[in-house]
């Protein structure tokens, strides 16, 4: 029996004295399956066994909420590559929930990200990315700033270049082939097709490198998620694209053979499905470009510099580093680094990425501004309020982020 227990040891905040300590033991000890609970006030953390087939870690976690102390969790984003389709996307999220520490995975196919909600100390980094991997994807961290966005963008850019090709030398024979097909049905037009055209092995030829050129993805994808005990649509393309060609080959070497009827075929299908598909590919590579897009002008909106002044000497510093309260001053045309309020000087500031006011806003003792407005005429000293993660731009980006990382409660 003791085979099938687990040991876990889970941070708790809330507990400040001997009574907090008995009342999530005793939660805990309630439930089916948990044994040998021990609370421990001087490290906030409780240890306990339990087993997996009778209860899971959301429901120890619920139990100690229920008594009012919560287990602290934190998120992650992972950047995931390697997923093509709805499938993947159910595949990575259930890799990663089926940790244990791992209380919820959002993945977003559009952006290629994995949003990794986790108790810090049950489950590491490294756990998560080997069952991504372990997944048939490949996941890093995800980098934030304007630098890590335009590596995304250009890989973006690689991949909607590459569906490009493929979906035009798709499109190109596979319309040769489409014409040799139906050379009877030309009609009038057949004196400017030539008839070897419409020769079986000729449009044997002509659909084998579009099978092995635009439509070798979809083999190669299928075989790695084989290899790692996952199904996904690159299966179901490879399946129609290969058994198109293959019986038409058959036919072909064959004839005999009657695969469909006699005489019949399937070179057309072969080439026009793999079409299609790499349509779909390219278009769903357009929309992934797209996606970072608003996040990305808004983040090259902070300036990368900052003129702060210290000890009466004004230094130039990356606008990363200034610090709650430091004093920093903004000349005409530049971009203010972050939240603050004016010091000493007047001004007209731009506020118009922020409020739509197309008109700047007035700026003179007292008033505040905002990192990533522009400073149009006078200058002026201000000092940071709010810096970083806190800034308004900052929290704007963070809600788009969200927006685009969170599901509909119908998904």
């Amino acid at each position: 029996m003791t085979a099938n227990l687990k040991s876990l040891s889970l941070p708790v905040q809330g507990m400040t004295c001997a009574g907090c300590v008995s009342h999530v033991e005793g939660a805990l000890e309630e439930l089916p399956g948990v044994t040998n609970v021990v609370a421990t006030l001087a490290t906030n953390k409780v240890t306990l066994s339990y087993k997996p087939t009778q209860v899971t870690i959301p429901e120890l976690t619920q139990a100690i909420a229920e008594v009012g102390y919560t287990v602290p969790t934190t998120e992650l984003t992972l950047q995931v590559s390697g997923m093509t389709c709805a499938s993947c996307v159910a595949h990575v999220e259930k890799a990663l929930t089926k940790l244990d520490g791992v209380t919820g995975a959002v993945v977003n196919l559009g952006l290629g990200t994995a949003r990794v909600t986790y108790i810090p100390g049950v489950v590491t980094t490294t756990a998560m990315k080997r069952a991504v991997h372990e997944g048939g994807y490949e996941a890093q961290e995800h980098s934030a700033g304007v630098d890590a966005l335009d590596r995304e963008g250009q890989a973006r850019e690689d991949e909607i270049k590459c569906q490009g090709r493929n979906l035009l030398i798709a499109g190109i024979i596979g319309l040769l082939v489409m014409i040799g097909t139906f050379y009877e049905m030309l009609g009038p037009f057949k004196v400017v097709v030539p008839e070897f055209l419409s020769y079986k092995w000729v449009l044997g030829l002509l659909t084998t490198p579009i099978v092995l050129g635009p439509g070798r993805q979809f083999f190669t994808n299928s075989w790695r998620g084989l290899r790692h005990g996952v199904t996904d649509m690159n299966l179901l393309y490879a399946t129609g694209i290969g058994a198109a060609y293959g019986i038409a080959v058959l036919n072909t070497l064959f004839p005999s053979a009657g695969f469909g009827g006699e005489g019949a075929t399937f070179f057309e299908s072969a080439a026009l499905l793999t079409f299609f598909i790499v349509l779909g590919r390219y278009l769903e590579a357009l929309t992934r470009g797209r996606t970072s897009e608003a996040i990305r002008k808004l983040m090259k909106l902070q300036p990368k510099l900052a003129h702060v002044l210290r000890n009466g000497q004004e230094e130039e510093i990356p606008a990363e580093e200034v610090e709650a309260g430091d004093l920093l001053l903004v000349r005409p045309g530049e971009s203010i680094p972050v939240d603050g309020r004016v010091k000493e000087g007047y001004s007209a500031v731009d506020e118009s990425m922020l409020t739509g006011e197309s008109l700047p806003v007035e700026k003179k003792a007292g008033d505040p501004v905002i990192g990533g407005t522009l400073n149009k005429t006078g200058a002026f000293k201000f000092e940071a309020t709010k810096v970083g993660k806190d800034t308004a731009l900052a929290q704007i980006i963070k809600l788009v982020e969200d927006a685009q990382a969170s599901k509909a409660p119908i998904q």
